[in-house]
């Protein structure tokens, strides 16, 4: 494995791990990008805990494995990320890539790279099926957001005593160290409560989606604008997207869906209460709506990460059927 910078934005580098199969073919090969999960506001490329299945999927049928990093929100928003994405692909298709970071004689092949997104990685996916160069081959999104940004389960403001969707209830105390700092962007944040290694401990951020939801305020996080929560929640959910001004529908990307969008995997437990199911049946319904090829994989007794609710917890049934079949789409939207 090789951590590489694929773009500085101020002081900042933004990094992808590349993962090279044992015995890569010669010639053109393809690759498959990961985003990580983490709420869009925390994680890592090296948030690896659920995924492992699918690199090492890749890896065996000879496709480089991608796991890449872009700015997290707060401070940064939905554009940064979009940006990133941007770069990321224009570092990948610059032939400079395979010459510096590929084994002689193998060379990225730009036309066949498909993408990958886990929870708040799933932004990042469907950026790169919509604003991506060269477009993705393929697309596999599970339990992914960015389905859809607009509705009550982002936009309402919920009791103080409704558990949140991990079952608890953060205060404002147990996130003033970061709301009250000044944030300075960031591109990496470990999660070591999912192994991942972090020399300075867990920053906590992962708590700030949880607080956004309870408050109602994710949607200004992602667009970086104040107050605009507050004003879509006083419109009917069908009202929302048209009252969004088009410099910032831009961003909220279930509104930015076209025939051009790559053939998607959606994958989803039916008991997700941290990014609901709606939201990958918002994207499999446009998608089909557009004649984009689409398939929508739910899974009962299964919540985020497609975990099961029973002790000590467990893939759902059904989880790894449902990822070799993801597996198999990839392949074969990737070597024919």
């Amino acid at each position: 494995m090789e951590t590489i910078t694929y773009s500085r934005v101020g002081s900042l580098d933004i990094k992808l791990d590349l993962y090279i199969p044992p015995e890569p073919k010669q010639g053109l090969v393809p690759a498959l990008v990961h985003f990580h999960g983490g709420g869009m506001i925390a994680g890592s490329r090296k948030t690896l805990f659920f995924q492992h299945w699918l690199k090492d999927a890749m890896l065996e049928h000879g496709i480089l494995f991608i796991s890449a990093d872009h700015r997290l929100l707060y401070p940064s928003t939905a554009f940064d990320i979009i940006a990133d994405v941007k770069s990321l692909f224009a570092f990948l298709a610059s032939p400079s890539f395979s010459e510096t970071h590929l084994p002689s004689g193998v060379i990225l092949d730009a036309s066949r790279i498909a993408v990958s997104g886990e929870s708040g990685g799933g932004y990042a996916t469907r950026a790169a099926g919509i604003v991506a160069e060269p477009n993705p081959k393929a697309l596999l999104l599970q339990y992914a957001q960015g389905g859809q940004l607009l509705d009550d389960h982002w936009l309402a403001v919920k009791d103080r005593d409704v558990p949140d969707p991990e079952g608890g209830i953060v205060t404002k105390e147990s996130v003033a160290h970061l709301l009250n700092d000044t944030q300075e962007p960031i591109s990496d944040d470990p999660m070591p409560f999912l192994g991942d290694d972090a020399p300075n401990g867990d920053s906590g951020r992962t708590k700030l989606l949880l607080w956004w939801w309870r408050t109602g305020g994710f949607v200004d996080v992602v667009l970086g604008v104040n107050g605009m929560s507050k004003f879509l929640r006083g419109l009917t959910l069908t009202q929302r997207e048209g009252f969004l001004p088009e410099a910032l529908r831009k961003v909220i990307l279930q509104t930015q869906l076209t025939e051009k969008f790559p053939p998607t995997f959606l994958l989803h437990g039916k008991d997700d209460k941290l990014v609901l199911p709606a939201e990958s049946q918002l994207t499999y319904d446009r998608l089909t709506e557009l004649g984009v090829e689409v398939e929508l994989h739910m899974l009962e007794g299964a919540g985020h990460t497609l975990i099961d609710e029973k002790s000590p917890p467990d893939l759902a049934a059904g989880a790894k059927d449902a990822q070799q079949k993801a597996v198999e789409f990839l392949v074969h939207k990737l070597k024919g």
